[in-house]
């Protein structure tokens, strides 16, 4: 198999679910067994040192196509999701990339970003078709330390999965609120039934993500320039690190849902307590604005919320 192109073959898996015939001819070429099916606990995955290709799978897939993880029968259905290729592969590579090339010639192709405590340098490649993405992260002897292929997935700010408690799901209802009355989301997320009966307080904050927004506050909700400011504030990625949510609820509430008990005052899907919390949305926001809250990102935290 050392001489074999995999990339179309990868590339054609990609998205699939694992019992679906691209996963196992790519299972096959591998010269393994199937994919098994993901836990929460557990994304089994499948590689070859020798061929250069480390392929991996997950249930909860931050991409609408794939929402909401779901189980058939017993199992959770599990979709091949990504690839690290390394420098050893030897099948077809994106258009102008080469693992000889230094951080000056790959930053004469493609965008360049620094990420994470440990400052990575990563670099934007082509994808090589619709619903992927492609980057490239650099080792420290400067060379590319691998290649990654992955489903596309959005940065999730506020998520209701099916089952989850209503008390639980009250204050990420509440940012949600906040955001639609504040000119957060993007331009026609919302009808302007859905945007009348909000602004009117006709329907809990709560109810507005779980209904209006169907219990999804993520990336291409919002306007790209508020992006880095929902990730960081709502995932406890802000520096310093109490200016984010779970902070603020605790400051303001007292504690989070979480940890409260079923029909105390401060889980109330309420007006009242969206206006208690409000106002220092705005305020971390304006800190934001000014420079004076920002991002801190280890390296832990970045694989854990784009699924490396």
């Amino acid at each position: 198999m050392t001489g074999q192109d995999l990339t179309h073959v990868l590339v054609d898996a990609l998205g699939k679910r694992i019992e679906e015939p691209e996963a196992v001819r790519l299972a096959e070429a591998l010269g393994k067994k199937a994919l098994k099916s993901a836990t929460p606990n557990n994304r089994p995955g499948l590689g070859s040192a020798k061929l250069g290709l480390e392929v991996g799978t997950h249930l909860n897939v931050k991409n609408r196509s794939f929402w909401p993880p779901r189980k058939q029968g017993r199992l959770w259905v599990t979709y091949v999701t990504h690839a690290f290729i390394s420098p050893n592969y030897r099948g077809a590579l994106p258009a102008d990339f080469d693992w000889q090339m230094d951080d000056a010639a790959l930053s004469a192709r493609f965008e360049r970003r620094v990420e994470g405590a440990i400052k990575a340098i990563r670099f934007t490649l082509p994808p090589p078709r619709d619903g992927l993405k492609a980057d490239v992260e650099l080792a420290s002897d400067g060379r590319p330390r691998h290649l990654y292929l992955a489903v596309v997935s959005e940065r999730a700010y506020a998520t209701i999965y099916p089952g989850d408690k209503t008390e639980n799901t009250v204050e990420a209802g509440f940012f949600a609120a906040w955001c639609g009355l504040e000119g957060v989301l993007r331009e026609g997320r919302l009808d302007a039934e859905q945007e009348r009966v909000l602004r009117a307080r006709r329907i809990s904050p709560r109810a507005f993500l779980a209904n209006a927004l169907g219990g999804l506050l993520w990336q291409a909700d919002v306007k790209p320039e508020f992006d880095a400011f929902c990730h960081a504030y709502m995932n406890g990625l802000m520096q310093p690190r109490e200016a984010a949510a779970l902070g603020d609820i605790r400051q303001i509430f007292g504690e989070g849902n979480y940890w409260r008990t079923s029909g105390d005052p401060m889980t109330e899907d309420s007006w009242a307590n969206y206006d208690r919390i409000a106002p220092r949305y705005a305020q971390r926001l304006a800190q934001w604005q000014r420079g004076e809250i920002g991002s801190v990102v280890d390296d832990a935290a970045l694989k854990l919320l784009i699924g490396r």
